[in-house]
């Protein structure tokens, strides 16, 4: 949900390069998510504590497109952590949940 004061970026690889600045900080580890052939998948995977997850980036207020959702259901019908998101504020977010999450689990 967006809120007042939340960045904007005009375009998804603006938010993407911001997550990876933040992830790095943090210390994930993140590569680009080619998958041969497939020109659906997520944009991005990041890697922690031997944990990953996926991310698809979108532009404010856009959504994946189908293509995009049956390759994210597919992952997570293999039990695989995929996202999707389009801010910033929601990339915080989810890295406070995965940090949690392996706090937790050590």
């Amino acid at each position: 949900m967006w809120m007042p004061g939340d960045q904007i970026f005009e375009l998804e690889t603006d938010l993407e390069d911001a997550a990876i600045k933040l992830a790095k900080r943090a210390d994930w580890l993140t590569r680009k998510f080619k998958h041969a052939g497939r020109r659906s998948a997520p944009d991005r995977w990041f890697a922690k504590g031997g944990y990953i997850f996926w991310i698809e980036f979108k532009r404010q207020l856009c959504e994946p497109t189908k293509l995009q959702w049956d390759e994210i259901n597919a992952m997570r019908a293999a039990g695989l952590d995929v996202l999707w998101l389009d801010s910033i504020e929601d990339f915080r977010a989810i890295l406070h949940d995965r940090e949690n999450l392996l706090r937790s689990n050590q």
